[in-house]
Order: C-alpha cells, then structure tokens, then sequence
C-alpha cells in the first residue's frame, strides 16, 4: 500500500458516491473511504444511485454490478448520459468478459473484483484520483489560459478604442490609473501628469486642482466644484470646468463601470468637451437679459414721457 498516504492526500478534497445492495460490505468499506474522502454517499441499488447522483455533484462513483431494481451496468449507462466525464469503479464478484466489454462500451476503465482486497483497493483509488487531480488542473490551466487571452485582448480592445477616441478617456481602479490616453496626456503638462501616473495623487485629488469655476459659470447649478467620489456622477450634476494647458476647458463627464483584467472592476471616464457649446449658452443668456433691460427701459421712458404729456395739457 505504497500509495495510501498519497492517495489520502490527493483525495481529500472529493467527493464520492457508493452504490452497495450487501449491507455489511457497505459498511466496511464505507469505513476505508472515509478515512480517504472528504465525503462518502452510500446508495443500496441502481436506482437509489441514480437518484443521489443527480441530487449532488460528486467526483467519482464506485458501484457494485449485481444489484435489485437496477443492476450497477445500466446505472452506469444513465450516469454517462447525464455526466460522460465521471469517473466509475465497478466493483463484482464476477470476472466475465461480457461483463467487462459492457463495462468498457459504457466508458468504465477502473474494475475491482470481490472479494476487495486492501492492496488491490488502495491501488485502483489512487489510479482514478491521480486522473481526477491531473485532469482538473488541466482543466483550469486551461481556463486560465483561455481567460488570459480573453483579458489581453479586452485591454488591447479598450486601448485601441480609448487611444481612437477624440475625448480624453481615463481608466481608473483600485485608486491607481489603469490607462490614459493621448487626449488626456494633452491636456495638462509632463510635469503635472507624473504625480497622477506614480499615483502620489488620486485622479479625484487630481482633478479636484485643476477644477475652477469662473463667475459666470458659477450661476449654473449642473457643475461640479468638488470631486467627493466620481462614482457620485449622476444625470443632475456633471459637468466640469478645468485649468489645462490649452485654456479653461468644460467638460460632460460619463463614468463607465468596467471589468478590467477579470479579477477586479474599475471605471472608464470619458471627458466631452462641451467648452463652446456652454459659453455660447452664456452669451445667448447674457444677450436675451439685454434685450430685457433694453426692452424695459424703452417702455418706461415712453411711458414716463405720455405721462408728462398728459399732464402738461391738463395743467395749460
């Protein structure tokens, strides 16, 4: 029994299923398994068995042939079809090469014969582990694989699609910046960049000094003066004015919630510049107040002169 400490080991994390009709046999070797897995279902037939296996998910089956109701080999045959990957140990007291052809036609590589002998047991449990364990690291170097692929193409993606973009974009998680590009570097000097980009700022902190509003902006109630948390932009408040390089820029600002490597989300801000759009709104605003005030000191000069009039004839 070279392999037990081993197969104890590598079993300890699965889950089986027996299925045993002789009662005093279950028991005993219920006992053995116990010691191996972390836990052990026990069914008295085929039918029990397959009843079990669809109420739980298991990692190997082990099972007796000749049995009331439903014998292991047509149990076998419906697990298959629900599960083609389960590993399954037939164990019988029969060594008969029909017995064994059906068994391998159903996809049943592992056979123990009754009597169970410890060696023998111990031996078949460690073979069957062994693939279990090898075939699921596989599996999630795999996936793993397949996630990275997927992660470094959705970067590439969103890189390729930002740097395209003629709106500055930000990509920002875990209070570090993920990504920037071009339009945004533009916007402010090397020198002021490089405390954002070695994070001794946090893009909050960041914007929150570039952000000014100008006397007239200030009578607008949809601007922003302080950045508490960008995840606090809504539809009512988010605009933006801020110092840059090139003069004092307005910016509509859009906060996307992303995914950005599969472990950790983040967000996309996107900055339009809506600069002279708001101004132009300004100067409208400031043009229709004086035509108001025009319009109103005409009428009241009119008015004041009928009056005059009115009254310099009643008095002659």
């Amino acid at each position: 029994m070279e392999h037990l400490h081993a197969l104890m080991e590598l079993a300890k994390d699965l889950n089986i299923l027996y299925i045993e009709d002789d009662e005093s046999l279950q028991k005993e070797t219920k006992k053995i398994l116990d010691r191996i897995f972390r836990s052990v279902d026990l069914a008295c037939d085929g039918v029990d068995g397959i009843e079990k296996f669809n109420s739980k998910t298991y990692d190997l089956i082990v099972t007796d042939i000749e049995m009331p109701r439903l014998d292991g080999l047509s149990m076998c045959k419906q697990v298959k079809q629900i599960d083609d990957n389960i590993p399954i140990i037939i164990v019988s007291a029969y060594s008969n090469t029909d017995y064994l052809l059906d068994a391998i036609s159903i996809g049943i590589n592992y056979y123990i014969l009754k009597p169970i002998k410890m060696p023998r047991l111990v031996q078949t449990l460690y073979n069957v582990v062994k693939y279990i364990i090898d075939t699921k690291m596989a599996n999630e170097y795999r996936d793993a694989q397949v996630q990275a692929e997927i992660q470094r193409a959705s970067q590439a993606l969103l890189k390729s699609v930002s740097e395209a973009s003629p709106n500055p974009v930000v990509v920002y998680g875990d209070n570090n910046i993920e990504f920037m590009n071009g339009t945004f570097k533009d916007l402010f000097e090397n020198s002021e960049l490089e405390s954002l980009i070695n994070n001794e700022l946090s893009l909050k902190d960041f914007l929150n000094n570039k952000m000014s509003l100008d006397g007239v902006l200030k009578t607008a109630d949809d601007f922003i003066e302080h950045l508490d948390s960008f995840t606090d932009l809504n539809g009512t408040k988010n605009k933006i004015s801020m110092r840059t390089k090139k003069g004092r820029k307005i910016y509509l600002v859009i906060c996307s919630k992303i995914n950005i490597d599969g472990k950790k989300s983040g967000f996309m801000y996107t900055f339009n510049d809506i600069t002279i759009v708001e101004y132009q709104k300004v100067q409208i605003n400031q043009y229709n107040e004086y035509m108001s005030d025009l319009t109103y000191m005409k009428y009241k000069v009119k008015k004041d002169e009928s009056s005059n009039s009115i009254i310099d004839k009643t008095s002659f």
